[in-house]
């Protein structure tokens, strides 16, 4: 398998220049890379964008705060259960 040409920060450099307006054509021109290439990169750059992130982010925050829940609930349902048993154990 070959080695990538670019490094993602290099990819990420040239998606920046076509995205300050520079033509398409002369930004492949002087990297030596097909405009089709130049589309691909943008558009796998535009999928990793902030609104994937900040799913993701919501997403943990939600988990964390059900997993404290959760927890919570284990705590009240031992102690709870520890108090009927010793009741009953006292009444027998």
């Amino acid at each position: 398998m070959t080695r990538p040409r670019y490094s993602c920060d290099k990819i990420k450099a040239v998606v920046d220049e076509i995205n300050t307006g520079l033509p398409l054509k002369d930004v492949s021109q002087k990297y030596g890379v097909s405009t089709r290439t130049l589309y691909r990169w943008r558009a796998k750059l535009a999928d990793k964008n902030k609104p994937t992130t900040d799913r993701l982010r919501s997403l943990q925050i939600e988990n964390r705060r059900l997993k404290s829940k959760f927890a919570e609930l284990i705590l009240d349902y031992t102690s709870l259960r520890a108090a009927l048993i010793d009741q009953g154990t006292k009444e027998c």
